[in-house]
């Protein structure tokens, strides 16, 4: 499968594509979405408020299993 991203503004009402050749002839579906023109706002992630505050860490957690048990892309 094929798939083609475009990203436009609507003028008029009409949407013209220009597909690749070897779209010819072949069954296509097309989906149109409306983009919130606003920048996404991040979302801060915080502690259920039962712990909040309450989590200590004691040591090195990150040096205590060996690099190669991370499973991490070289």
């Amino acid at each position: 499968m094929q798939a083609q991203r475009f990203v436009t503004r609507i003028v008029d009402c009409n949407l013209s594509l220009q597909l690749p050749e070897s779209f010819n002839h072949q069954r296509v579906e097309v989906i149109v979405l409306e983009l919130d023109d606003g920048e996404p706002t991040p979302t801060r992630r915080e502690p259920h408020p039962d712990i909040a505050g309450r989590v200590q860490i004691i040591g090195d957690i990150v040096s205590s299993v060996p690099e190669e048990a991370w499973d991490l892309p070289r």
